[in-house]
């Protein structure tokens, strides 16, 4: 008898393979497509990717060439040939093209190493949808999702995947206020036996606060300052309720001379710029609490408000909101992976998962 080569046993292992990827269940990915962040949960495994919504595109072939955290690093870097921008924009799709091919280079940097030796030709998608978006604005999720290679698409709020994710009793009989410090919006919500009863959003979020800081120390010091620069800053400031005087250094250029310049900045005076946010923050809670049921806003006041999203990183941002709402505020570690942790329990709890999810086939 003929004794199998090498070249033979790689050939039987391929196909092997391929056999058991197509009668196999496709695999589950759960996506938090977000404005500033995506981040990707697989089936079984976990997070297995997290990067910076940002393309950088050649204005001249329109082709997109760099994706995620290596194209944030080259913010404020490039010649003009080159557009660094992010494709999500409020939580909705401002460039389709550049939403699929950020998605694509994702999923497959994230899976490359649970499927090195055969294709991620099927998988499922389960997609975080923020609160308020047209028909129209949900399609262009789905698409998107199609696009890049979904055989189903499900879409399930972002309040839902996000109470999950903290740890909130969001199919109980009792009423769960979330209140969610996105990138692009701010979503304050109720929920109740896994539904939303009622919310409100806020049309900024932590590109604003970035924002509002570029303008401050522009205005204040007369220093120029990157997006990259204000973002560091703000995930730096220090706490939002000590007077105690903490010192960053900022470089940029000075806009009176044209030159380089670093100026040292004290934060509890940067915080001025994001005060007048903080305010509207606690109104926007404040309303939504009044419109609250009685028999609900009992266990609010058990409970307290579940607190989620990347700002609510900024330091003491929850005992700032205890002290101006006198309501116990829960916020869980790494709170950024709320609604992708979330996800990533309604991919493992199936059933729950399709009663609360809208389902879309190709």
């Amino acid at each position: 008898m003929r004794r199998r080569g090498i070249f033979d046993f790689n050939i039987f292992s391929y196909f092997t393979r391929l056999g058991q990827d197509l009668v196999s269940a496709p695999a589950f990915l759960g996506i938090d497509l977000g404005t500033s962040q995506i981040r990707i949960y697989l089936q079984g495994k976990g997070i297995i990717l997290k990067e910076k919504s940002y393309i950088v595109q050649n204005i001249k072939t329109k082709e997109f060439i760099v994706f995620g955290d290596e194209a944030y690093d080259m913010l404020g870097k490039t010649p003009p040939n080159l557009r660094v921008f992010c494709p999500m924009e409020k939580g909705r799709v401002s460039d389709f093209d550049g939403v699929v091919y950020l998605l694509h280079k994702c999923i497959e940097r994230g899976t490359a190493p649970y499927f090195r030796n055969s294709v991620l030709s099927r998988f499922n998608g389960l997609i975080g949808v923020p609160l308020g978006l047209t028909e129209v604005e949900e399609m262009a999720l789905v698409e998107v999702g199609q696009k890049v290679g979904a055989h189903n698409v499900f879409l399930v709020e972002t309040p839902l995947a996000g109470g999950f994710g903290s740890g909130a009793p969001v199919m109980e009989n009792t009423g769960t206020f979330l209140v969610d410090l996105g990138g692009g919006t701010i979503e304050v919500s109720l929920i109740s036996l896994g539904g939303v009863v009622l919310y409100k959003i806020m049309k900024l979020g932590g590109k604003d606060f970035t924002d509002a800081l570029i303008n401050y120390v522009r205005l204040r010091y007369g220093l120029l300052i990157g997006e990259k620069t204000a973002e560091e800053a703000k995930l730096h400031l220090g706490s939002v309720l000590t007077e105690k005087e903490r010192v960053l250094e900022l470089s940029g250029r000075s806009i009176e001379t044209g030159m380089p310049k670093t100026t040292q900045v004290k934060t509890n005076v940067l915080f001025e710029a994001l005060f007048p946010y903080f305010s509207q923050l606690v109104e926007t809670i404040r309303d939504t609490l009044e419109q609250t049921p009685p028999e609900l806003i009992k266990d609010i006041n058990t409970k307290g408000i579940f607190l989620s999203g990347m700002s609510s990183r900024i330091e003491d941002i929850d005992k700032f909101l205890e002290k101006e709402l006198k309501i116990k505020i829960v916020l869980r570690d790494e709170p950024e992976y709320d609604v992708v942790r979330g996800l990533g329990w309604l991919i493992e709890h199936r059933d729950i998962m399709k009663k609360l999810s809208v389902k879309f086939e190709k």
